[in-house]
């Protein structure tokens, strides 16, 4: 019914969920023919990393109801730039390791009503969760590098000159 009139965007949010793996290829190959078939644009909200891989074109992550890093596909699954999207693919199976367990991210994500103050991932950041900023100070989106966007004061080159002095002056240097 969603693209019976033709949208030059559809949003499928979650349309693999629970199916068995025919299935799923089964829909993400009609939404692909969708797609060409009528020039349009699809924005797939997924937790499935897989298809995100073999899909997407650019990637949004999110945490705690924002976008923590933005990024074309290739790059981001290269190089992850925000705590929790180098956390997500740590915790991906991978074929040419034995691990007993598959690596997590420590703790659970906050309810919405008590978010934290500052980052919002800051209790599970295996780098920020000493920083005063990172507890303080929330993070806006800023794009670091040409295409690659990113909400997390510990990423190189997110800080501009004077936020860094400015944080130095009131705090001392990082450790």
């Amino acid at each position: 019914m969603a693209v019976s009139c033709q949208p030059v965007l559809l949003i499928a949010d979650e349309p693999t969920t629970a199916l068995d793996v025919t299935i799923q290829a089964q829909i993400l190959d009609l939404l692909d023919e969708l797609q060409t078939q009528n020039q349009m644009s699809i924005l797939l909200i997924t937790h499935d990393l897989g298809v995100v891989a073999e899909r997407a074109d650019d990637i949004a992550v999110m945490y705690a109801s924002r976008i923590v890093e933005m990024a074309r596909a290739k790059p981001f699954f290269e190089e992850p730039l925000h705590p929790y999207a180098q956390g997500l693919l740590k915790s991906l199976p991978q074929l040419n390791l034995s691990l007993k367990r598959l690596t997590t991210i420590a703790g659970t994500v906050p309810e919405p009503l008590h978010f934290p103050n500052g980052c919002k991932f800051h209790p599970r950041c295996t780098l920020g969760y000493h920083d005063n900023r990172c507890r303080t100070v929330e993070p806006l989106l800023r794009e670091v590098r040409t295409g690659r966007t990113v909400a997390c004061w510990l990423v190189p080159g997110y800080e501009t000159d004077e936020e860094h002095a400015e944080y130095e002056s009131k705090y001392g240097k990082r450790e």
